[in-house]
Order: C-alpha cells, then structure tokens, then sequence
C-alpha cells in the first residue's frame, strides 16, 4: 500500500501525539442533547464525492432549525463544498481534507489542533458506515458527540433505547444525520415524508435571474410552457454508467412518445459530449452556475450521480436511473422526484417506465 492509499482511519492515529488522543468517550444517548446551550458545532463528512457533499444538506436545515443562535463549521473532502454550503447563513468555516489523507500527513495534524482548539459543542458524524468520520468525531474534544451507533461496542454503549430508535430509522442517506438529531434531542419520531428536509443548495435571486439567461441562450428563445425542456446528464462513475447509445435509444424513444420535448446534455467535467452534440449543451465547472441552470428546467433525468443529488437539490423534478441495489438508499426524494432500476432494462422499456414522470411534468 503507497501513501496515498492509506485511508484516513489509518493516517490520523499515526500523526496525531498520544498526549492529544481522547479516551473512549459514549455517543450522546436518546433525549440526551440539550435544546439550548449549543452554539459551536461541527460537522463531519470526510469524503471527496459531490454527491455525498449535497446529501449533507438537509442536516444543516434541520440544525438551523434547532439551533438558530449556533455556527456550523464542516470537515469535508469535497473541492466545491464552499459553492455547497454557501447558502446556509449559519456556515461560519470549512476545514478542507485532501483527498489522500496519507500523502499530507501534516496537513492533517494541524486540522485536528484547529478542531480540539475551537472546543466544538456539538461535533455530529453525519452518516452510519465511515470510519474516517467517527474516528475524526472521537478525535475532535467536542462537548457532545452525535451520530448513530454503528459498531457492537456502540450500540451496546447506547442500550436498548437506541437499538429501538434505529428499528424505526429512514432509510435514505440523507437522513441518517437528521434522524440521530431528532432522537438525541429526544423529539418524536414521524413517518411524514414532508416533515423532513430535502436537499438544497439554496441559490440567490440573482443566480436564478443567470439561470434563465443561460438557458433562454441555449435554447436560441426563452423557455416556454408548451414544449418541456428536459436536461440530460449521461454520465456516472464505474458501473454506474450508462453507454451514449442506450441513451440516444433512450431520448428517441422518449421524444417518440412525447414530442412536445426539449432536451439540453449537461457536460461531465472533461467537458466532452455523451450524446454526439445531438442538443445544446451546457458546461460549468462552477456548481453552483449548473444548478442555476437546472433549476429553470421543466425535468432532470441522469444516472445515480453527484449531479443527480445537484438538480434534486436544485428543486428541478428529477428522475434517477440506478444499476445498483441501492435506489431506497440513494434516491432522489423530492416531492416531484421518480427513481427507476435500469438493470437489464432496454431504453425503450425505461422510457415506458418514465411515462408517468413526463406526465406529471405538465400538471
């Protein structure tokens, strides 16, 4: 293993003097965690990925729904969090990781004397599963520590009150952080969809105002409501990707069935065509100017990808194509949002799936 594989659950421990290491301390227990008396908060999401960035949303909602008088610092991985978070009016500073731990050993070291020096009240470990979060969560001096057990040890620690409360978790992504709120403050639990925060990014009125600039540029003509304009993202990472063809295949046979539709292809980052420039296309390396884009759009249809989690975020009804099993967990949960499994499904059968979807564009 070189250096810049070693992970951060690995690399921490190692360049971090013992005589700053924390004891073993418990997570915050059911009802726990004070209403008042919170005011210095740290979030934790150690991971490069957009989309993992974007599903942190909702959290800091809920937080400044609960703690309107506190500052929220993050540590992220994510290059364009500032563009992310620079909406939330409670957002005071960002710690920024690299994305290889292990090749920056002392830029690590000295994020964690930043973090034990600004003696955080609250530090939450957003999500159940990484490593690097709650070991940076134990690493960080907070007052309390927030997040929902995860290891034997944990919830053996937390007891029979959180082992019920996880019985009744949601089961998307997005809501691991704001549900271990919710329970550490002792608030009911409630299987209301709209009582729980979606994703935003939370663009300006002038963002909006460029928004509709650029696409009445690329459309050649301001939008208008007879002819539904429809942007398209065909790309993803690893096996997650769908090929050019199947989405050219994809579109004919959407636009067969509705031709009252207009596409526009949003470009990866290396900035090159999926669908043979067949629609006008949109490239931004700012996050912030694509969802502004986006959101003057009638419908967003892509693969399960970070800027699938963007248009969610953007409030453009959005439609995600998953080949994995993990649509529950990963899915776009807007009110107008749809997600379909792919697998094995030819374009023409996933656009008689999507029928329902394009339908619901024009109500």
């Amino acid at each position: 293993m070189t250096r810049s594989e070693i992970p951060l659950s690995v690399t921490a421990p190692a360049v971090i003097d013992h005589g700053v290491r924390p004891p073993h301390r418990h997570l915050v227990g059911i009802g726990e965690l004070p209403p008042r008396d919170i005011f210095r908060i740290l979030l934790l999401r150690p991971n490069h990925r957009l989309g993992n960035t974007l599903l942190l949303t909702p959290l800091l909602t809920e937080l400044e729904r609960r703690y309107p008088g506190a500052e929220i610092d993050l540590v992220t991985g994510c290059e364009a969090a500032d563009d992310v978070f620079a909406g939330f009016r409670q957002v005071r500073h960002i710690h920024q990781l690299t994305r290889r731990p292990g090749h920056h050993p002392l830029h690590l070291l000295l994020t964690l004397l930043r973090l034990r020096r600004n003696r955080y009240d609250l530090a939450i470990d957003s999500t159940r599963g990484s490593r690097s979060g709650r070991l940076l969560l134990f690493l960080s001096g907070a007052r309390y520590l927030l997040g929902l057990p995860d290891s034997k040890r944990e919830l053996r620690d937390g007891g029979a009150a959180w082992q019920a409360a996880l019985a009744k978790a949601p089961e998307h992504f997005s809501l691991d952080g704001v549900y271990a709120l919710r329970c550490a403050m002792g608030l009911s639990f409630t299987d209301n969809a709209d009582a729980w925060p979606l994703l935003r990014i939370q663009l300006r009125a002038e963002e909006q105002a460029c928004g509709r600039a650029l696409l009445a540029d690329l459309l050649g003509h301001a939008p208008d409501g007879d002819r539904k304009v429809i942007a398209l993202f065909p790309n993803a990472t690893g096996n997650k990707r769908l090929s050019g063809d199947w989405w050219l295949a994809l579109v004919d046979a959407l636009a067969a069935t509705h031709p009252q539709l207009r596409f526009i292809e949003m470009l990866p980052a290396h900035g090159q065509s999926q669908l043979q420039l067949r629609f006008p296309a949109f490239y931004s390396s700012n996050v912030r100017r694509m969802a502004a884009v986006l959101a003057q759009c009638d419908g967003y249809i892509s693969a399960d990808c970070g800027v699938m989690h963007l248009a969610c975020a953007a409030g453009v009804p959005t439609l995600g194509f998953f080949t994995r099993n993990n649509l529950i967990r990963y899915r776009p949960r807007g009110p107008r949002d749809e997600a379909l499994c792919v697998a094995d499904r030819t374009p023409a059968e996933v656009a008689a799936a999507a029928d329902s979807f394009i339908r619901a564009l024009s109500d």
